[in-house]
């Protein structure tokens, strides 16, 4: 199986204590792809997402990003990180830095970029996501859609060969989502590798290539989203998507 695809996940398993989180997990993520990740509450989707960046570490199994093994820690991960992109729920900018900033520190710190030639990279993602006018501000004056998308500039800067989202608009005012939402979809068309857990079903069917449908810590479907929203095939999706589609 390895060899193909930019993530590839074998035979993952993941435990909080008693609670089996993931359980055999298998998923080929190929490069270009988006790959939205749907299911109930407590399903794994986020655990999921947490272990591709080694955030959660895994009990058995593996995860290759671009044929590598993840690391287990010091500064291998860090530049394993480097290459994963993610982006939160809550948007974890430092609030007593500047957007620019925020946007800066990674490049600089991590891929040892100068200032001049980070910033100048930071303020043409900053115009990528619609907010290059906010780069002298600091987070707190910038609405919850803007800092999302801060955040999602700060992960592109490190040239990421995949972007993970988890849930990245769960925490927004409904007015905010469809601007972040946008960015993400622009990325997509761009061919850029993401991994999305979300509730956003709209964006599924618009955007990725493939729906994972979790529930109890499996994968129960993967297929299109036009094959998953008119033809799920087990019962677990179907009533998922009877409650979610009907609101």
């Amino acid at each position: 199986m390895t060899g193909q695809g930019l993530v590839v996940i074998e035979k993952v398993n993941k435990h909080f204590g008693d609670l089996h989180v993931l359980k055999d997990i298998d998923l080929i993520i190929q490069r270009g792809e988006v790959v939205v990740v749907i299911g109930p509450s407590g399903s794994g989707k986020s655990t999921l997402c947490r272990s591709i960046n080694r955030l959660e570490p895994i009990d058995d199994g593996t995860i290759l990003v671009d044929g590598k093994a993840l690391p287990a820690e010091g500064k291998k991960l860090a530049q394993h990180r480097a290459d994963v992109g993610m982006v939160f729920q809550s948007f974890n900018l430092f609030a007593h830095k500047t957007i620019l900033q925020n946007v800066t520190l990674g490049p600089i710190k991590v891929r040892k970029l100068a200032k001049a030639a980070a910033d100048k990279e930071a303020l043409e993602l900053l115009a990528r996501v619609g907010i290059a006018n906010q780069a002298q501000k600091y987070p707190a004056q910038l609405s919850g859609g803007q800092q999302q998308r801060v955040a999602i500039a700060r992960a592109l800067a490190m040239k990421p060969k995949v972007m993970l989202f988890d849930e990245p608009t769960s925490a927004l005012d409904p007015e905010m989502v469809q601007e972040v939402l946008d960015v993400m979809t622009s990325l997509a068309a761009e061919g850029m590798t993401m991994i999305v857990v979300t509730h956003e079903m709209g964006f599924a069917r618009k955007a990725a290539n493939k729906v994972i449908f979790m529930a109890d810590g499996q994968i129960l479907e993967e297929n299109t989203p036009d094959e998953f929203f008119t033809n799920a095939r087990t019962d677990r999706a179907k009533d998922f998507l009877s409650k979610i589609l009907t609101h």
